[in-house]
Parts: structure tokens; C-alpha cells; sequence
């Protein structure tokens, strides 16, 4: 992220009529290097990379212009100072983009980056261990226009921390421990459009320093301490901001007038806070507001006036709160609304037209959520069936929680007949049981209709109805859908077999699969199953794929045997029932679900497919120097990928999808020493990971590698393995020799002191005194304890490209 925009720029720049060609330059064990982007270089090595770098690329670029390169990406071992001798063996190269990491930088000289000032745009000295700014070595750096000072240790910034690099426009510090940010910091920085403070220790009061940063246009806040209401003054005025992350914070509250100076505001991001009450006109002076995100909150209810002036708001996100409904009252105003997000809520109704003035949400969201099936609902199915633009797997979503006998339907699928068929919502005078149509609405003219009944039938009035909502089409409300009732669906001939049976604390899951395989959908309307012979127990399977059905509240007795029986019903090409599939699976006992593993749902005529990213080998090698180096193989990798890894405080809140691929995987690395966790660190998945540790002088070490992908530890599925002493021959048994000879020589030497002790002891006693002291003591010191810790250095490059 850091250097992406000036990579694109300079390798527009250097088009030429040859094709570039990466630099060949590999001087193991000092560097190693590859190219994954053109005119970019990015290399491993030693305290003595840096220059071995610099002359071989200084000596291609003479012979050749076409391998020249731009920008520079090195992870160091073993370095905890930067010294400018290093960087000045850069000068000549033309780099416009250079990130340094080693895991353990404490310092950087002054003027350490001066021999290649007159080029440098993007400097990156990301995951270090630097306790400040290192004002001294930027300050002469006037071309700088992005910096990048994630996850280091700086705990303070005041006027002095940028001085003399005024053209800086991106400012990344995320992932630090800021507590204080002086009034001056950002005077300097009078261009800054972009500044990152996610992941560090600020409180409300830090933010006044923000009032200086007057052309900032996107602000993250994220994972800090700011807490208490969200008020009109909480962020200093910033009229040209456009984006703001307070994200994972615990504000409390939001206030009438919240934001006030940020009236440009087109992007907010409240996700995961503490959030119980909107305020009415909580929003009135973000109008420009297009985006707002408020989901994992405590919200129960949104009132009419909170959301009134968001009238450009095209994204809503209110999903993971405790709304209990859903009326139109808050949504009227919200005419360019598109997305509208209210999965994992409580909410048992929804109002009729509540929805009337959104038929054209391209995203609506209702699943997890307890919905209440009955005629108040009816007006919800009608814009259902209606809404255009809604894909079918949203309108599947909104399922029949109660009545007990709609429990898994399709709300979509339920005429008003249906909905109505409970006999709540009817105003009866007289108790006796009737035939009656609900579609049928009776005129004003009692005596017409009184004369249209027989003797015979019961006495009814104009009033046995309940008058029909208003604003709603007669014809098209009281319209039944046509879809045959199960019973009258003839049987396929499609066989259905149990693949696999799984269980854990709340719920079993079943996967089946199809035989032979079909294009058409399938959607499960029941399972029975029986324990032991027993009789056979209905579940509810919610209208699921028949690869992943989650039945609850079933529970299992693993070491028993169970017999499953599923009823499919195979949709045609309109998504309306065509025939039933009927099967069953053979006995047999359900497995707890395995630790780590989570099981993802895949297509109905295949079997379940594996995980895209694995760990598929892990080989361990420990040298006499106590360094440990590891190899890493992860399979569903291309050979070639765009090396663009979001940054963690852009991969935990991400408000959307677009980066959760390959951009989104890691491979977490951690080595145990009798069960103790010694050292671990997390690099970007690549199809081969080499990484290399001092300071393992002591064994036996496991070694574990897991691919992760979530904050929230939802990671995919987890391959370690443990690494034991190799046998003779291999670099740890040779380790282990070498020091098994050492602690012979020991015990020798001690054993030779100790004669050379008894000798002179026996010699003096024969030459002793007639008188001496019998009770003279004689005690050694106790030796110091040693105390081995091992050492742990971060290899990987962690560049924002």
C-alpha cells in the first residue's frame, strides 16, 4: 500500500523498447534476491546485503539498461542499527522506493538515507523495533512522499518528529504504542491526504493534534482506547476528510450532531464498538455521507429522526445487533439506499412497506434472524417476490422461524393464505368453525352479502375480515403463488448419498451428494434421523444444500450408530420444485469435529472440496550456530502472484470482500520448546517460505505452521508438523554430537582437578602441623545460573505494496 501508487508511475516510466529483465544477483548466504513485479527487487540477507546489493545492481545497471530497478525490498538478519555506510553503497542505483525490515532495528543513524535523498519518493522501515521517529535520518529527505512506520515500538510524537519532510502525502504508524501526539506534530505535514494511527494506545484528547492536518482525506483510527460518547467535537474539524475507520474502539454512544466538522464525510466505519443508542439527528451535518458501518454494536433500536439526513447514503450496515424490527419509519428518507445489511439481529417482524420505497436494493441481508411468519409479515414476502435486483441466495435468507409449523420455510415462497392460516390476526364474533377465504374482501353492503349465504351456513358480517393494509395492489397481493405442494411431486430417480457426519457443541452437520451429478439446484425440505434402531426423529434443515445441512438441537452420542434420511427437492431452471429426491444414508457413528478445522459449503453434485490455501510440508534443520531454518510449502498457490498484501489495520475491518483472497493469507510460523512457545511470527503466504532464527541453543524444538486469515481466529484448515531429532548424519544430530563431545571433555577436566586435588590434599597431611583447626570448613561460591533465552528475529519483508 505504501509504495503501489509510485511503483505504478515509475515502471510506466521506464518503459523501453526491451523488455525488463530482473537483475541477476544471488551471493548466498549474504543475499538472495527475486523479482515478483517489474523493476522491483526483493531480497533476504545479512548485515552485508545492503552492500553487496547496491554494487551488483549499480554494476547491471552500467551494462544494461533494461534491468534497472526502482524499488527495493529487504529483510535483514541479525541487524539492530542502521548505518548509513550500508545505504550509501545504494547511491547511484536510482531507487524511488526502498523498505527495510529486520525484525529488530532499534536505530537508524543520522543522515543515514542522504546518499539516496535526491531519488527517494517511499521509504519503509515497517515491523522494527524503533522507539521513535527517526527524525534525523528523514530530515533531509525533501522528495519523500509516503512513509511507513507500522509495528515498531514509537510511543510518542511531537513537533520535531517530521521536521524537513514536508511533501510527505501517506503517513502510515499504525500497529505502534502512541499515547500521546503533541499539538504541533502535523504542522509540517501541511500535504498530508492519507494518515494511519490504527492499532495503538490513543485516548479522545490525542486527537486534538489532528486540527492541523487540515487537507487529510482518509483518517484511521481503528483498535485504539477511545471511548465515551461520539459527539460533535470528537474529531477536530476536517473539511476535506473523506474516510473515517473507528473501528474496534468502545464508543458508547453516538450524539445528536455527531462529527460536526466533517461535513465532506462520504465513508464511516463504527464497526465493533459498544454503540446502544442513536441519537435522534445523530448524524445532521455528515449529508454527504454515502457509507456507514455500524454492525457488531449493541444497537436495539433505530429511530425515525437518527438517520434522517443521510439522504446520499447508499451502504448500511446494521448487521450483529439486537434490533427486535423493522419499520419504514428510519428507512423513508434513505432514497438512493442500495445495500442494506441486518443479518444476526434479533428481528422478529417487519412492517408492512417498510421496505415499499427500496424495491430496487441491489443487497439486502436477514439471516440469523428470528423471523415471525404471520399475516403482519405478508407485505415482507410480497416485496420479496417483487424485488428485482435481489440475487436469490438474499431472498433465500429470510426463513420461517415460528409458528412451529413454518419452521424453515422460504418466507418468499408464503402466500398471505399461508401467512394467515393461524387464525391470529381474524376477528371472529362468532366461535363456530366456517369455511372462509382469505383473499376475499366483503363489500360495504352487509345485506348483499348476507343474501349470498345458505341457510345452512354460519351467520358472518362485514367485520370477519380485517380491513387489507394500505398502498397495496389488490390483485397482486392476493395472488397465491403456484408451487406445488410437496406431496404432489413425483420422485427422481436422482440417488443421494452421505458423504460425511460431524458434530461439536451446538449443531450436526451432513453432507450429500448427488448421484448421478446435476446442474440443477437442490435444497433439502427434511431429515429424519434415528439412533440405534430407534424411531426416527424429524429436524428442520432450513431449506440448506444438501453439501452442508446444519441441523440443531439434535444431540449425538458418539459411540453410537445413526441413520439419516434426507428429502430433496430438485428446482427447475424458474427456482420452483420439480420433483423429490429421497434417500438414506447408512448407519453408521458421528465424529466430533476435528480442532482447527471449518467446514465450507460446496456444490451439491461434488463431493466437498478442500481448502484453497494448506500447509502441505514443513522441514526443520538446527546448525551447530544455534540457527534454525525452516522451509515451508503451501499448496493452492500460482506460481505468479501480484505481491500486494493489505497491511493489518486494513485486513481486520475490511468493508467488503474485494481483498479476502490470496491478499488476505498468512502463514503463521511458531516454535515450541517442551510445549513452551519460544518465538513466532506471521508472513504473507507464498508457494515456498524459507525463514531462518538465531539463537536456538537448546533443543528439542517443534516447529507448527498454520495458515491464518482472520483477527478473530477464523482461520483455514491447519497443517503442523512436529519436528523431532533427526537421525545421524543430519545437521541437529550432528549439533547434538558436538555437544555431547564437549560435556565429555568436561567431565575429563573435572575428573583430572580432582585428582590433582586428592594428591595435594595427601601431600599437605603429610607434611601438616602437630596443632589445626578440626572444624575449618571449606565451601565453593555458587556458580551464577545460566540462563539461555532464545533469540527471535522477524526475516520476512513486510513491504505495503
Amino acid at each position: 500500500m505504501l509504495l503501489m501508487g509510485v511503483v505504478a508511475v515509475l515502471c510506466a516510466s521506464h518503459v523501453a523498447t526491451a523488455e525488463w529483465r530482473c537483475p541477476e544477483l544471488s551471493a548466498r548466504p549474504a543475499a538472495e534476491c527475486s523479482c515478483d513485479l517489474p523493476h522491483t527487487l526483493r531480497c533476504a540477507g545479512d548485515h552485508t546485503a545492503l552492500q553487496i546489493i547496491g554494487r551488483h545492481l549499480r554494476e547491471q545497471k552500467a551494462r544494461n539498461k533494461n534491468t534497472a530497478v526502482s524499488l527495493l525490498d529487504c529483510a535483514l538478519r541479525g541487524v539492530s542499527a542502521l548505518p548509513s555506510a550500508s545505504i550509501s553503497e545504494l547511491a547511484g542505483v536510482g531507487l524511488h522506493g526502498l523498505v527495510i525490515s529486520s525484525g529488530d532495528i532499534r536505530r537508524v543513524q543520522q543522515g543515514a538515507f542522504n546518499s539516496i535523498a535526491a531519488t527517494l519518493l517511499a521509504l519503509g522501515l515497517p515491523n522494527n523495533q524503533l522507539p521513535s521517529v527517526p527524525t534525523e535520518a528523514l530530515n533531509h529527505l525533501m522528495l519523500l512522499d509516503r512513509l511507513d512506520l507500522s509495528n515498531n515500538k514509537i510511543h510518542t510524537l511531537d513537533s520535531n518528529s517530521f521536521k524537513g519532510i514536508k511533501n510527505l502525502t501517506y503517513l502510515d504508524i499504525s500497529d505502534n504504542q502512541l499515547t500521546v501526539i503533541s499539538p504541533d506534530t502535523f504542522i509540517p505535514l501541511s500535504k498530508l491526504t492519507v494518515l494511519r494511527l490504527r492499532g495503538n494506545l490513543l485516548k479522545v484528547p490525542a486527537l486534538a493534534s489532528l486540527k492541523d492536518a487540515h487537507y487529510l482525506r482518509e483518517l484511521d483510527l481503528s483498535s485504539n482506547a477511545l471511548e465515551g460518547p461520539l459527539g460533535p467535537t470528537t474529531i477536530p474539524p476536517l473539511s476535506f476528510l473523506n474516510i473515517l475507520h473507528l473501528s474496534d474502539n468502545t464508543f458508547a454512544s453516538i450524539r445528536r450532531g455527531a462529527l460536526a466538522g466533517l461535513t465532506n464525510l462520504t465513508h464511516l466505519n463504527l464497526h465493533n464498538n459498544q454503540v446502544d443508542v442513536l441519537e435522534d439527528y445523530a448524524f445532521r451535518h455528515l449529508t454527504n455521507l454515502t457509507h456507514l458501518d455500524l454492525s457488531h454494536n449493541e444497537i436495539v433500536a433505530v429511530s425515525g429522526a437518527s438517520l434522517a439526513q443521510l439522504t446520499n447514503l447508499i451502504h448500511l450496515d446494521l448487521s450483529h445487533n439486537f434490533l427486535r424490527s423493522l419499520s419504514a419509519e428510519p428507512l423513508k428518507t434513505l432514497g438512493r439506499l442500495t445495500d442494506l445489511l441486518l443479518h444476526d439481529n434479533d428481528i422478529s417482524m417487519i412492517d408492512d412497506g417498510a421496505l415499499a420505497q427500496h424495491k430496487d436494493l441491489s443487497r439486502f441481508t436477514i439471516e440469523d434472524n428470528p423471523l415471525n411468519c404471520d399475516c403482519l409479515m405478508a407485505g415482507f414476502a410480497r416485496w420479496l417476490r417483487e424485488a428485482k435486483n435481489l440475487s436469490q441466495s438474499d431472498k433465500s435468507a429470510a426463513v420461517c422461524a415460528t409458528p412451529p409449523h413454518l419452521e424453515g420455510a422460504l418466507l418468499s415462497r408464503l402466500s398471505k393464505n399461508k401467512l394467515c392460516d393461524d387464525f391470529e390476526h381474524i376477528e371472529i364474533k362468532h366461535k363456530q368453525e366456517i369455511n372462509y377465504d382469505y383473499n376475499k374482501i366483503f363489500d360495504d353492503d352487509t345485506d348483499a352479502t348476507h343474501d349470498k349465504l345458505s341457510i345452512d351456513d354460519p351467520v358472518v358480517d362485514d367485520d370477519l375480515y380485517i380491513d387489507k393494509p394500505e398502498g397495496l395492489d389488490d390483485d397482486i397481493y392476493d395472488e397465491e403463488l403456484e408451487v406445488p405442494a410437496e406431496e404432489d411431486l413425483p420422485i427422481s430417480k436422482t440417488k443421494v448419498r452421505l458423504e460425511d457426519a460431524w458434530y461439536d457443541k451446538e449443531e450436526v452437520h451432513l453432507s450429500w451428494s448427488l448421484d448421478p451429478p446435476s446442474l440443477r439446484r437442490f435444497r433439502c425440505t427434511g431429515v429424519t434421523a434415528s439412533r440405534g434402531g430407534s424411531l426416527p426423529k424429524h429436524v428442520a434443515c432450513h431449506r440448506a444444500p444438501p453439501a452442508n445441512i446444519v441441523l440443531q438441537g439434535l444431540k449425538i452420542d458418539p459411540t453410537e450408530y445413526y441413520t439419516f434420511c434426507v428429502a430433496l427437492e430438485e428446482m427447475d431452471n424458474k427456482d420452483v420444485p420439480m420433483a423429490l429426491v429421497l434417500g438414506c444414508g447408512a448407519p453408521q457413528p458421528v465424529r466430533q469435529r476435528a480442532e482447527y478445522i471449518t467446514v465450507s459449503g460446496v456444490p451439491a453434485t461434488t463431493p466437498p472440496a478442500r481448502p484453497m490455501f494448506r500447509v502441505s510440508e514443513v522441514r526443520s534443520n538446527v546448525t551447530g550456530d544455534g540457527v534454525l531454518t525452516v522451509l515451508i510449502s503451501v499448496m493452492g498457490i500460482p506460481a505468479t502472484r501480484s505481491p500486494y498484501v493489505l497491511p493489518r489495520s486494513q485486513r481486520l475491518s475490511a468493508p467488503d470482500n474485494k481483498y479476502l483472497a490470496i491478499y488476505n493469507c498468512y502463514v503463521v510460523l511458531a516454535v515450541l520448546s517442551k510445549g513452551s512457545l519460544v518465538a513466532q511470527k506471521d508472513t504473507p503466504c507464498r508457494s515456498t517460505l524459507e525463514i531462518s532464527m538465531d539463537g536456538f541453543v537448546r533443543g528439542p524444538y517443534e516447529v507448527c505452521a498454520k495458515i491464518s486469515k482472520y483477527k478473530t481466529d477464523e482461520t483455514l484448515p491447519i497443517c503442523v508438523v512436529p519436528q523431532l531429532q533427526e537421525p545421524l548424519g543430519s545437521m541437529e544430530m550432528k549439533s547434538g554430537m558436538k555437544g555431547l563431545n564437549s560435556a565429555l571433555v568436561g567431565v575429563a577436566l573435572g575428573l583430572m582437578i580432582i585428582v590433582i586435588g586428592l594428591v595435594w590434599f595427601v601431600r599437605k597431611m603429610l607434611k601438616k602441623p602437630t596443632e589445626y583447626n578440626t572444624h575449618r570448613c571449606f565451601r565453593p561460591e555458587a556458580a551464577p545460573e545460566e540462563s539461555v533465552r532464545a533469540s527471535y528475529v522477524m526475516l520476512t519483508a513486510t513491504s505495503k505494496v
